[in-house]
C-alpha cells in the first residue's frame, strides 16, 4: 500500500525532508533529481539524520558524524567525535580526558545500516510504501 508523504517541491534538490509514515521516521533525500527514502534515525544513535548533512549521496549524523548512503542506506564511516585542534588546545586536560574515554565507549557501539523505502512519484506527490 502506498501513502502520500510529501509533496516534490519540499524537498528541495541536494536537500532532506523527514517524514512520519506508518509509525516510523522516514528521511526523504533529493540525490540528482531522484528522492530516496531511508529510516531517519542514525543506524548509531538513533539521531534525526534530518538535523544532518547531505552531500551527494552522503548523510552525516549531527551527533556523532556517522555517515550513510542514502540511495542504497549503506553505512559509510564514522562514529567520530573530535573538535578542531585550536579548540582543543584551550580545553582542560580532565575534560579532554572525558571526551577521550566517551570516544573510546562511543567507537565500541556497532553501526547498523539504514533501512531503505520504495519511493514512487505521481504528479508532485512523492508515495512510500512500506511493510509493516
Amino acid at each position: 500500500m502506498a501513502l502520500e508523504v510529501a509533496k516534490v517541491n519540499e524537498i528541495p534538490p541536494g536537500g532532506v525532508k523527514r517524514v512520519r509514515a506508518y509509525e516510523q521516521d522516514i528521511l526523504l533525500s533529493s540525490v540528482d533529481g531522484t528522492i530516496y527514502a531511508t529510516s531517519s534515525r542514525c543506524g548509531h544513535s538513533g539521531a534525526s539524520l534530518a538535523r544532518g548533512t547531505l552531500q551527494g549521496k552522503i548523510v552525516m549524523c549531527p551527533l556523532h558524524g556517522a555517515k550513510f548512503d542514502v540511495t542504497t542506506g549503506k553505512y559509510i564511516s564514522g562514529p567520530q567525535l573530535g573538535m578542531p585542534q585550536e579548540i582543543m588546545q584551550k580545553l582542560p586536560q580532565d575534560f579532554l580526558a572525558m571526551m577521550q574515554k566517551s570516544a573510546e565507549i562511543v567507537a565500541e557501539i556497532g553501526v547498523e545500516p539504514l533501512r531503505t523505502y520504495r519511493v514512487s512519484i505521481k504528479g508532485e506527490s512523492v508515495f512510500l510504501e512500506v511493510s509493516v
